[in-house]
């Protein structure tokens, strides 16, 4: 028999499932911003899936729509992440009831009617079609199953004080079953996580007039890249951590696991600065920093006022009404740290 090949019946149908992956709807955007509404600060809450997902991606997945926040608002908001607080009801609206999340604005002075939470989700849908693979001769010798899957997102902005909703922006994206993966099975979803991006980016250019710092910015302090391991200890009420199944895995599973979730958090960063990065410990890699600043490149920034260092830690020290306390693991040193003052 000679080597079987795709029938054009078959050849139709996948094709047309697989062609709306293409596309996706425009975004769609609900709500009404009160005019008179101020924020200087958002939280954003851990990424809700309407499917299984281990707690880790939450963790990652909100902390890349952070990046995108950080991109477009950092110098406009505090922004708060969701390791940084507990959220005990999700879907509640009321936001201060439902989680501890109004306790981090204090050390900023920030009021909580000064405050909004970012609550992203999604959900997922699938079907399957069929085509038949005939050989040379045009017989049928066997099928072909292609499932097509549909990723619906919204991403919420609640002003917790008044128990508003204040937007939805939401769309959809279809994901492309032939699409060249180039990032070694970095993202689960590449799709998925397009579409959230886009829909943070839509929600906070229609809150961009609505968001005003609570204080002028001190100057950049470093360009970072993000170690985040952290991830692994992430667990809220349903889901626990990741630590304990992480130390159960083959260590060669266990390693590709810590790459790919390193190459997650940082989707542009070269690969050798990757390999460099994977033996560092969680917390802040300094790629470049201005002249006559307190930190130096090749510094590993471990705790930021005694807390882990994340991207918007390190944003907010900008935003902070006094110096904070870090803690840096210098060039070359596996052990020992050094405390400095930012900026």
């Amino acid at each position: 028999m000679k080597r079987a090949g795709l029938s054009f019946v078959g050849a139709v149908l996948l094709l047309a499932l697989a062609g709306p992956a293409c596309r996706s709807t425009a975004y769609q955007t609900r709500g009404d911003i009160p005019s008179e509404l101020s924020a200087s600060a958002v939280m954003v809450y851990p990424f809700l899936f309407r499917w299984p997902e281990p707690a880790f991606r939450s963790f990652e997945l909100s902390q890349r729509l952070i990046d995108v926040a950080l991109a477009e608002a950092g110098e406009s908001a505090l922004f708060f992440g969701p390791s940084e607080f507990k959220v005990y009801r999700p879907e509640d609206d009321n936001a201060w009831a439902a989680s501890n999340a109004v306790t981090r604005l204090v050390p900023y002075g920030v009021r909580p009617e000064q405050a909004l939470v970012l609550r992203a989700w999604a959900e997922r849908r699938t079907q399957s079609g069929q085509g038949e693979l005939l050989d040379a001769q045009g017989r049928t010798v066997g099928q072909s199953t292609v499932e097509e899957t549909t990723y619906l997102g919204h991403v919420e902005v609640l002003h917790p004080s008044t128990r508003q909703r204040v937007l939805e922006v939401s769309g959809e994206a279809q994901a492309d079953p032939f699409a060249e993966r180039t990032d070694d099975g970095a993202d689960p979803a590449p799709e998925l996580t397009r579409l959230m991006e886009g829909l943070t980016r839509e929600a906070l250019h229609k809150l961009e007039d609505h968001l005003h710092a609570p204080r002028e910015p001190s100057p950049a302090l470093a360009t970072v890249a993000f170690v985040p391991w952290g991830a692994f200890e992430y667990t809220d009420e349903a889901r626990p951590s990741h630590v304990g199944a992480l130390a159960l895995m083959d260590p060669l599973d266990a390693e590709l696991l810590r790459q790919q979730r390193l190459r997650f958090a940082n989707p542009t960063l070269e690969p050798a600065v990757l390999d460099r990065m994977i033996r560092f410990p969680a917390g802040l890699y300094v790629l470049s920093v201005p002249p006559e600043g307190a930190l130096t490149p090749g510094d590993v920034i471990l705790q930021v006022e005694g807390e882990p260092a994340l991207p918007q830690v390190l944003a907010r020290v900008r935003l902070a009404p006094a110096p904070v306390q870090a803690q840096v693991q210098r060039p070359g040193t596996t052990r020992g740290s050094s405390r400095i003052l930012l900026p």
